[in-house]
């Protein structure tokens, strides 16, 4: 195929970018690519990165350039609007506001009770779609003006593992992103979770201290290690359950990957169902359907106000509230 039948676009990331991930930005500056378009063409190194092929979690900084190249008998609309990605999660889970229930919801921030299987972000493999898909059918992207630098996303400010259901924050504009961002790392923001565990603690209450690290390799699990990032998770006993399970409640002080699932783990009382950190249910044949994590309460200063907002997500019935 011949240069001329390639259409190139360069953009260069402006200071408010800095920070968000390249398939995010794609998105902002191409809104009729869907992500799992996006997600495919990162993988072919049709979206570059200051000339290389990056993920499309890479961060931006001020100055990148981002280069994207299309066939152009192939325009970005004809690329978008596949069954694939983001019909089939809508199918399968709903939109956001029916079937995926909104907690709350103003002009700086939604947040959403996300189900269980639902993967915030878009993954390699596109016929699953992600939580960023059906963002954009609840709050379509901005049209870019002809002179001035692509529209801010929505997006979600922390993360949940797919199979963690509960409470999770939207941000619906750039100054809240920040805002939200910066009450969750400076400690302004308190997240409580709770989690059916394998086995029942010989205390009521506890903490654990454990540095964890993430282990190189095809699960990605996260380890403690002496030499890895402070991780602090506090719990506490609600309630026992039949087959040998309890109830926790959960805080955290920190926010590392797989936290809870690891540290619970290490204490010897790892979350039911989990299919990485793998507990006694997978060995008496009695596993739930699914992992038992759900994100119960988010307390966090509204962006623009400062006013302290509490959401609470229901938890499911299986976890005997």
């Amino acid at each position: 195929m011949s240069m001329s039948e390639i259409e190139e676009t360069k953009i260069t990331v402006m200071e408010d970018w800095t920070g968000s991930r390249l398939d995010r930005f794609v998105k902002a500056v191409r809104p009729a690519l869907s992500f799992p378009v996006i997600q495919t063409l990162i993988r072919k190194g049709k979206i570059l990165l200051n000339g290389e092929k990056m993920p499309g979690k890479a961060r931006l900084k001020d100055g990148d350039i981002v280069e994207i190249r299309l066939r152009k008998d192939r325009p970005a609309e004809d690329l978008s609007h596949t069954p694939i990605g983001e019909e089939r999660i809508a199918e399968r889970f709903g939109d956001i506001g029916s079937g995926i229930p909104v907690l709350f919801e103003d002009d700086d921030l939604l947040v959403i009770d996300k189900p269980a299987g639902l993967p915030v972000q878009p993954g390699n493999r596109r016929e699953l779609g992600s939580l960023l898909d059906l963002i954009c059918r609840y709050i379509p992207p901005a049209q870019q003006g002809p002179d001035g630098p692509p529209p801010f996303a929505p997006s979600p400010v922390h993360r949940l593992d797919i199979e963690t259901s509960g409470a999770l924050i939207v941000a619906k504009t750039r100054r809240a992103a920040r805002e939200l961002s910066r009450a969750l790392s400076e400690g302004e923001a308190s997240k409580t979770y709770l989690a059916v565990v394998d086995g029942i603690p010989g205390s009521c209450s506890g903490t654990i201290d454990t540095p964890l690290t993430i282990e190189k390799g095809e699960s990605s699990r996260a380890v403690p290690d002496a030499a890895g990032q402070t991780a602090v998770t506090h719990f506490s006993v609600l309630k026992k359950l039949p087959g040998d399970r309890a109830l926790l409640e959960i805080r955290i002080d920190t926010g590392r990957t797989h936290q809870i699932r690891a540290h619970m783990l290490s204490a010897g009382h790892p979350v039911s169902g989990d299919p990485v950190y793998i507990g006694i249910g997978d060995r008496d044949g009695t596993r739930p359907d699914r992992m038992l994590l759900h994100a119960w309460k988010i307390s966090l200063p509204h962006p623009t106000t400062g006013e302290t907002i509490e959401i609470i997500a229901s938890p499911p019935p299986e976890f005997g509230m």
